[in-house]
């Protein structure tokens, strides 16, 4: 279906199906059996969710490129970016946790920033973005693999643990993923069907 208005959506609570309607700013669908929410309307535009992901995506650029913290332990100090600490990990035969950092902190962010400008810079110049349903459906997959802000928390975890052992300094990159999961959050919250309405 190449609309929204052609699709349905299911209540989570009764499993009753309803056909998509738009939804007017600040007002909610609910189900006609349950009551329960179905969806809200959000309040962003497509340029401003746009704008968001630019900011995502500098903040991405900066938290692998930055190093993360540094660590200060009889008068030597080491720093690591994020593609260094996954590469010292699989050198110290943690092959299984460079793997699943590399996938959920690396790649599932940088395909959810890169998808998402995909779609949005056409749709918000009013064009239809080729591939528009695959690329969807590959948001989809990308935002359940994306689990920056699991990272970021065990990095901070991290700082916590340490502090009794070394001197613990944060750097740019922690603070780049600091921004990346308000971001992430904020953008997400928009959903995915929302799209559909620019799809000329």
């Amino acid at each position: 279906m190449g609309r929204v208005e052609g699709s349905l959506v299911v209540c989570g609570q009764c499993g009753l199906a309803h056909r998509w309607q738009p939804l007017p700013e600040a007002s909610q669908a609910r189900c006609t059996r349950c009551d329960a929410v179905l969806a809200r309307a959000h309040r962003l535009s497509i340029q401003g969710i746009l704008a968001l992901t630019l900011a995502a995506a500098a903040a991405y650029l900066i938290a692998i490129s930055f190093p993360l913290m540094s660590l200060s332990l009889r008068g030597g100090a080491e720093t690591a970016t994020l593609p260094q600490a996954i590469e010292i990990a699989w050198r110290d035969d943690q092959q299984l946790i460079a793997i699943l950092a590399g996938i959920t902190a690396l790649l599932a962010p940088a395909a959810f920033i890169g998808f998402r400008l995909y779609v949005l810079i056409p749709l918000a110049a009013g064009n239809k973005p080729p591939g528009f349903a695959w690329c969807v459906r590959a948001l989809h997959q990308a935002a359940r693999w994306n689990m920056v802000e699991v990272f970021t928390v065990g990095v901070l975890l991290s700082l916590v643990r340490l502090a009794g052992l070394a001197e613990t300094t944060p750097e740019p990159g922690l603070f780049a993923l600091g921004a990346m999961t308000v971001l992430f959050a904020a953008i997400e919250s928009a959903g995915l069907k929302h799209l559909w309405w620019h799809v000329q």
